[in-house]
């Protein structure tokens, strides 16, 4: 910019002193020739170069990046990984520096037998992205050898990126692995113990063999409670049956001392007296026959009441156990849900770690078997040479030149005024 500035002062003092013959036209027009010498030297060296150069064929595919799910399998804390658009730029962007690796390019010479450097190999790549989509150009000498290379570079790079998305989740799968191995030992351990304080205990669901005992109880209370008021029921009937013999026996003895009586007085051949007397002789006979039903029916209730007391002793022994049982059963209720809570809780772990070792058995497969990047068009042969046209290489080369020697001319003035 200073040189500029000072080729314009220098054209504007030659002009106020009347020296026209310095303006940049006619510096140009003296030293003609080295304006000429860089435009025909850049002109043939250009036209040598171009068509002595060999030809060069590219072939080029097509791929799609796709946003696929999360592939760090989290034990808890879910990463935020961006949207898919983010998702398909960075996978874009870390395929881009997988298919310029000097390994993945080793490989490619390696499985085709090239005889050229990784470098030479990844100068002919070309990588442009559209969207979704991302292309991928390769110059090679022959339009077999372009196709060839960039299916296998591209299937390598493919290979190679697909197993370094998978690293995560398969790292992620073999610790989860051995997490779960460990809490499988944690779970038959808590379900040994609790194996053992049942064996121990002679128990099995504990709560349900409390709620059978409650129920057993409240049986045996409601029978004990139904036999004392049949045993009150009894004695009750006992009672007024004995009164009612009593009542009865009394009147037998009047009815007995009345037919003494009745027999003394009464003579011989008296048929109203002899009458009286069958008559209160029956009397007698019912009298007693009732006297045996009320005495007899007095002791079935006391032998009623005496069958059921020993009912009531009987449910009230046992009554007594099952409460005992049922004391021991709920003083057993703390340690027996600590072990079940301890069964349940590496239940949980166990089931937990499962599941996470299925997801990441497939997002391993998913990474390796899908990958984020698919190939939509593949590579074509190359049917012509992908070099330049020549004559808009020689143009250019021409172009440049000219301005170079241009500038060169005016620096030559510059440094060295001519006459």
């Amino acid at each position: 910019m200073d040189q500029t500035n000072e080729l314009v002062e220098i054209s504007e003092s030659t002009e106020a002193s009347g020296q026209g013959g310095r303006s940049i036209a006619a510096i140009l027009r003296r030293r003609w020739w080295i304006i000429a010498l860089f435009v025909v030297g850049a002109v043939v060296v250009t036209a040598a170069v171009a068509l002595t150069a060999a030809p060069v064929y590219r072939s080029t595919l097509r791929m799609q990046a796709q946003a696929l799910d999360e592939q760090d399998v989290t034990l808890y804390t879910r990463l935020n990984v961006g949207g898919a658009t983010d998702q398909i730029a960075v996978a874009q962007a870390n395929f881009d520096d997988v298919l310029r690796s000097s390994l993945v390019a080793w490989r490619t010479i390696n499985d085709l037998g090239l005889s050229i450097s990784a470098d030479t190999l990844l100068s002919g790549l070309e990588t442009t992205q559209a969207g979704d989509f991302v292309s991928v150009s390769y110059e090679g000498s022959s339009p077999q050898e372009a196709m060839d290379v960039l299916n296998k570079h591209v299937e390598n790079a493919l290979a190679y990126y697909n197993e370094l998305t998978a690293r995560p989740a398969a790292a992620a799968g073999q610790f989860i692995q051995s997490e779960a191995a460990a809490q499988a030992k944690t779970l038959t351990a808590a379900q040994d113990a609790l194996l053992q304080f049942q064996l121990e205990h002679n128990v099995g669901d504990l709560p349900r063999e409390i709620n059978a005992v409650q129920d057993v109880l409240r049986n045996l209370e409601s029978e004990r409670d139904a036999a004392l008021v049949d045993t009150r029921q009894a004695d009750t009937l006992a009672t007024q049956y004995n009164r009612f013999a009593a009542d009865t026996e009394d009147e037998l003895t009047a009815v007995e001392e009345s037919l003494a009586t009745v027999i003394s007085d009464t003579v011989e051949g008296d048929a109203a007296g002899l009458a009286r007397i069958d008559q209160m002789q029956q009397t007698v006979k019912n009298l007693g026959s009732e006297i045996y039903g009320f005495r007899s029916s007095e002791q079935e209730q006391m032998a009623a009441a005496a069958a059921l007391r020993a009912v009531i002793a009987e449910n009230e022994s046992i009554i007594s156990q099952r409460s005992a049982d049922l004391t021991r059963l709920i003083g057993l209720s703390s340690e027996y849900n600590r072990l079940v809570d301890a069964v349940a809780s590496a239940q949980g772990d166990q089931e937990f770690l499962r599941a996470k070792a299925v997801e990441a058995r497939l997002k391993e497969s998913q990474s390796r078997e899908v990958g984020a990047l698919q190939v939509v068009e593949p590579a074509f042969l190359p049917s012509a040479p992908a070099n330049p046209p020549v004559l808009r290489l020689i143009l250019l080369a021409g172009l440049i030149a000219l301005l170079l020697a241009v500038v060169v001319v005016l620096l030559l003035e510059l440094v060295r005024p001519s006459s």
